[in-house]
C-alpha cells in the first residue's frame, strides 16, 4: 500500500512540474506535525490550488466552471489574504471512510469556510469556522473542523470557499490559506477542553497567547521577550478553549445561563471584535487534569479589563459556588483553584459591562504562579516610569511659572502632549502584562487623549525647535511658515478628535475606513514633519548654529519612536513591536531635552552677561568722556579767572605781587596738568591744590582776608580719593561772592573731619550771604559770573556713576541777629 501511494505521489509531482494541476493528496495514516495537545496533522498547503473571487458572490457552480483557472497556492509568499478564495483540493484514499480536516488556519476561527464535494451523486455542503455558534460546530471547539467522505480508489475533488472576514485592519498578522488533515484518534476531547500541561517540564511548549498557535519552546514564545527584566514566563493561552454567552440585561443567573447555553454560546472567533460594551458576558472553560494527583493552577488576565470578575467553581457536592476576583487587589489579576486527580472541572466566569478604553476579548492564560509573581514585581518599574513622567511635568510646570521663559513653556507643552502615549504604552506593552493598569478610561476618551496629546506635543515640539535652532535667523523662510504649519496641525488634530468622538462608539470602529484614513493621515503628517525638522537640524549643525549638535542628539531617540509609530510600522513593518521602543525613545529624548534647556539657559545667561558687560563698558566710556568734558570746561573757566586777577594786579602797578601771583599760578597749573588724566586723586593732593588756590586769591585781595585749614587727625587724607579740583569751585564762590563785597574782617575756613566711613569737607565764610551776592551779581553788567556750582554738581554725579561713590552737599546760610553772616557748604563723601 505504501509503495502504491509513493508511486501516486511521484506521478502527481511529475504532473505539477509539467504545468498540470496540483498533485493529489493520498490520504495516509502517517502525520508529520503535532500540536501542543498532541493532535497530529498534515499541512496540505502544497496540494491546494487557489482562485480569487473578485466579486465575492461566486457560487459553487461558478467556481466549478472555472476549474481550469485555478493556480498554485501562493498565499505564504504573497501574504495577501484580503480576498475571498476558492480552494481546490484533490483527495484519494485506499479505503472509503470519513476523514477529518480543518481549513483557513490551524486552531483558529479566522475564516468562514464553505465546503463542497460530490458524494454518491449528491452535493455535500458543510460550513465551518467563523460566525458559527458553539452548538453548530462539528467539533465543539475553536477551529474550522469538517468531515469529508472519501471513496476508495477514486479522486475526490473538494471545493472550499475561504472568506478571511476577520482581517479588519493592517495591524493583524496575515496567515496563508491552507487545508489540514487531522488525525481524529489524536483528539483527546471533542469539546473545547483545556488539558493541563506539565509546566515544570524542561521541554515545556507554549501556545501563542493571541492565536493559540503552537510556537515552540518557551524561549521563542511571543509576549515573553522581556528577559532583560525577568525570566521568561511559563504561560499557556486559553483563548481557543473558551465558550462565551451574552447576557444583554446583565441579570441572568448561572442556572438560567446553563439551561440556555447551547442556544447562544459562541467561541471568541465568532465575535472576536464584537464584544458589546453594554453587554455582560458569561464564559465557560472545561479543564482536564490527566495526572493521578491534584493540580493547583493560576488563571490570569493579561490586561485588566474589568473592575471585578465573578467566577463559579463546583464543590464536592457538584453545586457551584460563587467567588470574586479583583484584578487590582494586591497587584493580582488572577485567581487560583485546584483540579482533582484524573478529573474535569467546568469553570464559569461572569464579566460585567466594560468601561475601559480597550476592547475586551474575554481570554485568559494559565500562568505559573512564580512567573506571575515575578511579572507583578515589574509594576514598580511601570509606576516608576509613570511617576518620573509626572515629576518631569510638575517640575517644568513650576519652572514655567517661575522663569516665564518661552522655551520652558513649549517643552512643558511637549511633555503634557506625550504623557497620554506613555500611559497607553505602559498599559499595552507585553513587558507589563499581569500588572495593574495605570488608568481606566472609556475607549472614546482614550482616543481623544491620544489625538489631543499628539497635537499639543507637535505644537510644543515645533515651537521648541524654533527657539533652540533660532529659525528667525537661521531659516527665515521656514520661520514664516511655522504659523501655517501649526494651523494645519491643529485642524488635523481637531478633525481626528471629532472623528474619535463620532466613530469610537461604533462596533468594529477600528476597521472603519474613515477612522483609519484620519488616523493614518494625522500620524503621517506628524511623521513627515519630524523628518523635515531633522533635516533642518542637520542643516543648522553644518551652519554651526549653537546647540544644534546637542539638539540632534536629543531628537534622535524621539524621532526613532515617532517615525516607528507613524511611518515605518504602519507602512513597512507592521509586525514589529511598537510600545516598548516608543517608551524608551520618548523618555531618553525628554531627559536629553531637559539637559538641552539647561544649555539654552546658560547660553541666554552668557548672552545677557556679555550684553551687560558691553553696556557697562560703553556707559563707563561715556561717563569718562563726560568727566573729561566737565574738567575741560572747568579748567578754562578757572584759568580765565586767574588771568583776570593777574591783569588787575598789573593794572594796579603791583608788579611784585603780580610776579608772586604768577609763581603761585605756575605751581597750581602744574598740579592741574599732573592730574588732568586722573579720575580721582588723594584728598591730601586736593588740599594742597586748595591751599595754592587760596593763597593766589588772598594775594589778589591784598591779603584782605584770612583763612584756616583744619584737618581731623582721624582722617587719613592720603587714603581718601576725590575728583580733582572738587573743592576749588566752592572756595571760589566763598571768596568772590561772599568775601569780596564785605566790609571789615573777612575770613574763610576749610575743615576736614571724619563722618562714619567717609569724610566731610566744610567750606565756611563770613561774607555777605548768598541772597545779597545774587542781587549784586544780577546788577553787575561786566562783573564776575561763576559756573562753579553747576560744574561741581555735574562732576559729583558722574563720579557717583563711575565709582559708585555717594555724595551729599548741603549749603547753609548763616544768620546772626536776623542778618546774613556768611555761608557754610558741607560736602560729604564716602
Amino acid at each position: 500500500m505504501k509503495i502504491q501511494n509513493l508511486l501516486f505521489l511521484l506521478l502527481s509531482f511529475a504532473g505539477q512540474l509539467s504545468g498540470q494541476s496540483a498533485p493529489v493528496y493520498p490520504i495516509t495514516s502517517e502525520f508529520a506535525g503535532t500540536n501542543y495537545e498532541q493532535e497530529r496533522y498534515n499541512d496540505l498547503y502544497d496540494y491546494t490550488e487557489i482562485l480569487i473571487d473578485p466579486t465575492g458572490e461566486w457560487t459553487y457552480e461558478d467556481a466549478r466552471t472555472r476549474s481550469d483557472q485555478f493556480g498554485p497556492n501562493t498565499t505564504r509568499t504573497d501574504r495577501n489574504v484580503d480576498h475571498i478564495y476558492w480552494v481546490k483540493l484533490r483527495l484519494r484514499a485506499d479505503t472509503a471512510a470519513r476523514y477529518l480536516f480543518s481549513a483557513g488556519y490551524l486552531y483558529g476561527d479566522f475564516a468562514q469556510v464553505d465546503v463542497y464535494y460530490e458524494h454518491q451523486d449528491s452535493l455535500i455542503r458543510q460550513t465551518a469556522g467563523y460566525q458559527l455558534k458553539a452548538a453548530e460546530k462539528i467539533i465543539r471547539r475553536s477551529g474550522s473542523y469538517f468531515w469529508i467522505d472519501v471513496p476508495a480508489d477514486n479522486i475526490l475533488t473538494v471545493y472550499l470557499r475561504v472568506d478571511d472576514v476577520t482581517w479588519y485592519c493592517e495591524c493583524m498578522q496575515r496567515y496563508p490559506v491552507s487545508i489540514y488533515h487531522i488525525d481524529p484518534q489524536s483528539i483527546m476531547s471533542w469539546r473545547a477542553a483545556y488539558t493541563l500541561p506539565d509546566m515544570e517540564a524542561p521541554e515545556f511548549i507554549s501556545l501563542d497567547q493571541e492565536t493559540g498557535e503552537m510556537v515552540g519552546r518557551m524561549d521563542k514564545v511571543r509576549g515573553t521577550d522581556n528577559s532583560w527584566l525577568a525570566t521568561k514566563r511559563r504561560v499557556v493561552s486559553l483563548v481557543r478553549y473558551f465558550e462565551f454567552y451574552p447576557d444583554t440585561d446583565c441579570n441572568r443567573s448561572l442556572e438560567e445561563v446553563q439551561r440556555d447555553w447551547d442556544n447562544k454560546a459562541f467561541f471568541r472567533g465568532y465575535k472576536r471584535f464584537d464584544f458589546a460594551r453594554d453587554t455582560c458576558y458569561w464564559a465557560r472553560l472545561e479543564v482536564i487534569n490527566p495526572e493521578p494527583f491534584p493540580q493547583t493552577r493560576t488563571f490570569a488576565y493579561a490586561f485588566c479589563r474589568w473592575d471585578r470578575i465573578d467566577y463559579y467553581l463546583p464543590g464536592s457536592d457538584g453545586q457551584y459556588a460563587a467567588h470574586e476576583a479583583f484584578p487590582n487587589a494586591n497587584d493580582q489579576k488572577a485567581f487560583t483553584f485546584t483540579i482533582p486527580a484524573n478529573d474535569t472541572v467546568v469553570l464559569y466566569i461572569r464579566y460585567p459591562r466594560q468601561t475601559n478604553a480597550y476592547g475586551a476579548n474575554g481570554s485568559m492564560v494559565d500562568i505559573h504562579p512564580e512567573d506571575l509573581h515575578r511579572s507583578q514585581q515589574l509594576i514598580r518599574y511601570k509606576y516608576l516610569l509613570a511617576g518620573g513622567m509626572l515629576f518631569f511635568m510638575i517640575y517644568f510646570l513650576l519652572q514655567v511659572i517661575v522663569t516665564r521663559e518661552k522655551v520652558m513653556f513649549y517643552y512643558c507643552l511637549l511633555l503634557f502632549g506625550l504623557s497620554p502615549y506613555l500611559l497607553a504604552s505602559l498599559n499595552l506593552t507585553p513587558i507589563f502584562e499581569y500588572t495593574q493598569n495605570i488608568f481606566h478610561v472609556s475607549r472614546t476618551l482614550h482616543w481623544i487623549s491620544l489625538f489631543v496629546g499628539a497635537t499639543l506635543a507637535t505644537v510644543g515640539f515645533l515651537k521648541f525647535s524654533q527657539i533652540i535652532l533660532d529659525f528667525k535667523t537661521t531659516f527665515p523662510k521656514f520661520n514664516r511658515l511655522i504659523g501655517y504649519i501649526l494651523f494645519v496641525e491643529c485642524m488635523l488634530g481637531l478633525v481626528a478628535t471629532i472623528t474619535a468622538i463620532i466613530i469610537t462608539n461604533v462596533p468594529n470602529f477600528f476597521s472603519n475606513s474613515t477612522f483609519r484614513l484620519v488616523e493614518k493621515g494625522f500620524n503621517s503628517f506628524n511623521g513627515i514633519l519630524m523628518i523635515f525638522i531633522i533635516s533642518l537640524a542637520v542643516k543648522a549643525y553644518f551652519r554651526k548654529v549653537p546647540l544644534s549638535g546637542n539638539y540632534l542628539i536629543a531628537i534622535l531617540p524621539l524621532a526613532i519612536g515617532v517615525l516607528n509609530n507613524t511611518i515605518v510600522r504602519p507602512y513597512f513593518l507592521p509586525e514589529i513591536p511598537v510600545f516598548l521602543p516608543f517608551i524608551i525613545c520618548m523618555l531618553v529624548s525628554l531627559m536629553l531635552y531637559g539637559i538641552l534647556i539647561g544649555g539654552q539657559f546658560n547660553r541666554m545667561k552668557l548672552q545677557e552677561s556679555r550684553a551687560t558687560q558691553k553696556s557697562t563698558y560703553l556707559q563707563n566710556q561715556l561717563l569718562q568722556v563726560e568727566s573729561k568734558a566737565l574738567r575741560a570746561q572747568m579748567n578754562p573757566h578757572f584759568i580765565f579767572n586767574c588771568l583776570n586777577s593777574i591783569k588787575g594786579l598789573i593794572q594796579e602797578t603791583a608788579n611784585q605781587q603780580a610776579i608772586h601771583y604768577l609763581t603761585l599760578f605756575s605751581k597750581f597749573i602744574r598740579r592741574v596738568l599732573q592730574h588732568s588724566e586722573e579720575k580721582q586723586i588723594s584728598l591730601e593732593e586736593e588740599l594742597e591744590m586748595s591751599r595754592l588756590y587760596i593763597e593766589m586769591e588772598r594775594l589778589r585781595f591784598e591779603k584782605s582776608f584770612t583763612y584756616k585749614v583744619e584737618i581731623d587727625p582721624a582722617v587719613d587724607t592720603s587714603f581718601f580719593r576725590v575728583p580733582p579740583m572738587i573743592l576749588q569751585p566752592i572756595l571760589e564762590n566763598a571768596i568772590w561772592h561772599g568775601l569780596m563785597h564785605k566790609q571789615g574782617d573777612r575770613e574763610i575756613r576749610l575743615e576736614i573731619k571724619a563722618e562714619g566711613e567717609g569724610v566731610k569737607c566744610i567750606v565756611e565764610d563770613n561774607g555777605i550771604g548768598r541772597k545779597q551776592a545774587a542781587a549784586l551779581q544780577v546788577n553787575a553788567r561786566n562783573g564776575h559770573r561763576s559756573f562753579g556750582t553747576k560744574l561741581i554738581l555735574d562732576r559729583l554725579q558722574v563720579n557717583q556713576q563711575l565709582f559708585n561713590h555717594h555724595f551729599v552737599i548741603n549749603i547753609i546760610d548763616k544768620i546772626v541777629n536776623g542778618r546774613a553772616a556768611g555761608t557754610r557748604v558741607e560736602l560729604s563723601l564716602d
